[in-house]
């Protein structure tokens, strides 16, 4: 044999024995995961638990398909590979933030799972701890290469031509452009969302912050019949949960388009059993919802929800278990609120969405109850509009107050130079509506978002009678009953924030801005009957935020506005 060809098969065989130890062949997925890469849906969840193995599924499953080589099930047989092969791919990965990038990177491109050497065959490949004879053969074990080698920590005979970074120093990357032509772009959920690109494959990890990106992300597919892979912890997220309900929706076609699967952290063969006994104790420690979204992900809405105690069937009217005293004072009345009742409306101002709420207070003979009656949900609507539906909702209605968001109404609109809260004194005014306190006017509604819910929530529960201080009538408030189920807090990761998301709330903040002056005192007073001196707007103020307050409310429009100073 010639030198020219020793050395050609020298280097034959070293690229066989480089070619049979990357990673791509040496991972294995366990059984759970192995339908997810062996389905053809155009779009494909895997929701888990923490450290359930979700992310290096699709880490692998998008190595495979970056590099043309197939995966090798736990038979040790290759499995169908569903990418192009006669051309480069463009590939988007998705992270929450720049951090996140990093992680993706780390998945990537640095060594990763654990391996051991078979001994059937002698080639290295995933270790399986759920099996004997390899659990007992840990010490044997060592960190794969990476998914796609070739990376900055890598040899440089790797598969990568080049890299654009963002920053390279924490590992944040623009672009992984491999010697087979295949880009890798990565994008963060915060930032643009990518247009003009036809594109092969997407992978969402994790969280996103703008929910809408989703809609432009699964258009990008459509030009390359591509697919979509999003790896995630149940986050507050409605796109994610519109498509976990677009898979359950589909579960039993014969070819879904959307496909979702579940890991969990106590399913992992990986982690050690002493362990898992910990993390699982001490989530249950928190709460069961807590271990089931840490353990299983799933989405578990009560402790995400502001409102999780409402209940149609306990708060509505009628209610599931039977009429209560409210029930049977307004059946008498034909089913219409009785005109001794003290109503008060708030209103929650926007032009893209607009809410009102009818409310009622029965005398004390009946109880105390805080009844929503009725309501008015408007989408890119002027104040005059709104006005006039809730003008043809209250013909012979005595109303005792009306209020405002006290934030929005302060703000002054570009197109009439006038704040917002005089727009609608002009319309209310305009439409006939007047109220005992306010006139046309309106008292503004507490900015403390956190304290008026929680009022609110504290009607919800059930008394030692079983009634409820906050009732509403089921038939005619078909949106603030939908917004209960939807309207959430805040949550980055795993953390459950106070603060809430700004969406699905216009019925609730409406409903939410009466809560500080029903929790001062007793909220009946007989329509038409007069003041009980001594208690203003500022006490409820100073109630609820313990500061003083004046009692002057902004009432009027001009150039020097006018004041009241109103008593209840």
């Amino acid at each position: 044999m010639s030198v020219i060809d020793y050395d050609r098969m020298r280097n034959l065989v070293a690229e066989k024995i480089r070619r049979q130890n990357i990673a791509l062949r040496q991972y294995r997925p366990r059984p759970e995961q192995l339908p997810f890469h062996l389905s053809k849906a155009s779009e494909r969840i895997l929701r888990g638990g923490k450290r359930s193995g979700k992310t290096t599924s699709a880490a692998a499953e998008v190595a495979s398909a970056a590099l043309g080589i197939p995966l090798i099930g736990p038979d040790g047989k290759e499995l169908p590979f569903r990418y192009p092969r006669n051309r480069p791919l463009l590939i988007w990965v998705i992270g929450y933030n720049e951090k996140h990038i990093g992680v993706i990177y780390k998945k990537l491109f640095t060594p990763g799972f654990k391996i051991i050497k078979d001994r059937r065959t002698g080639l290295w490949r995933t270790w399986m701890p759920w099996l004997p004879e390899d659990a007992e053969r840990e010490d044997e074990t060592k960190p794969s290469a990476p998914l796609i080698p070739g990376g900055p920590d890598c040899h440089p005979s790797g598969l990568i031509e080049e890299w654009g970074w963002e920053n390279r120093s924490t590992r944040v990357f623009n672009v992984c452009r491999l010697k087979n032509g295949t880009e890798i772009h990565a994008f963060t959920s915060g930032g643009e969302a990518g247009q003009g690109e036809a594109v092969d494959l997407i992978w969402i990890d994790e969280d996103i912050k703008y929910q809408n990106h989703i809609l432009e992300w699964q258009a990008r597919l459509s030009d390359n019949r591509g697919r979509l892979i999003w790896s995630a912890w149940p986050h507050g997220n409605e796109a994610l949960r519109r498509m976990s309900a677009r898979a359950a929706e589909q579960v039993h076609r014969k070819n879904p388009d959307v496909v979702e699967w579940t890991l969990s952290f106590s399913g992992n063969p990986y982690i050690p059993e002493d362990e898992k006994r910990k993390r699982l104790e001490g989530w249950e420690s928190v709460s069961h919802e807590v271990r089931l979204a840490q353990d299983l992900g799933i989405f578990t809405e009560d402790y995400q929800l502001v409102f999780p105690a409402f209940n149609a069937d306990v708060h509505g009217i009628p209610r599931a278990g039977g009429a209560d005293a409210v029930e049977n004072a307004i059946a008498l009345n034909g089913g219409k609120i009785p005109d001794n009742w003290a109503r008060y409306l708030g209103v929650d101002p926007g032009h893209a969405y607009a809410a009102a709420i009818f409310v009622a207070v029965p005398p004390p003979s009946i109880g105390k109850y805080f009844v929503v009656y009725d309501e008015v949900y408007t989408e890119r609507c002027q104040p005059d509009i709104q006005a006039e539906l809730i003008a043809a909702k209250s013909q012979g209605v005595y109303f005792r107050a009306f209020i405002i968001d006290a934030h929005a109404g302060r703000q002054t609109t570009l197109a009439y130079g006038k704040r917002i809260v005089e727009l609608y004194r002009e319309a209310f005014e305009k439409h006939g509506l007047h109220s005992q306190l306010t006139g046309s006017g309106f008292l503004g509604g507490s900015d403390d978002v956190g304290a008026r819910n929680s009022i609110l929530r504290d009607w919800m529960t059930k008394r030692p009678d079983g009634t409820t201080m906050f009732r509403m009538v089921k038939d005619t408030t078909p949106h603030l009953r939908r917004e209960f189920g939807l309207y959430r807090k805040k949550i980055i990761y795993d953390e459950v924030k106070d603060e809430v998301v700004l969406r699905n709330n216009h019925c609730c903040d409406a409903c939410a801005y009466l809560a500080p002056m029903f929790d001062y005192g007793d909220a009946y007073t007989p329509p038409g009957a007069a003041d009980v001196p001594g208690r203003s707007y500022a006490d409820w103020l100073v109630k609820l935020t313990g500061e003083k307050k004046s009692d002057a409310v902004y009432m009027g429009a001009g150039t020097v506005p006018s004041y009241q100073t109103l008593t209840l």
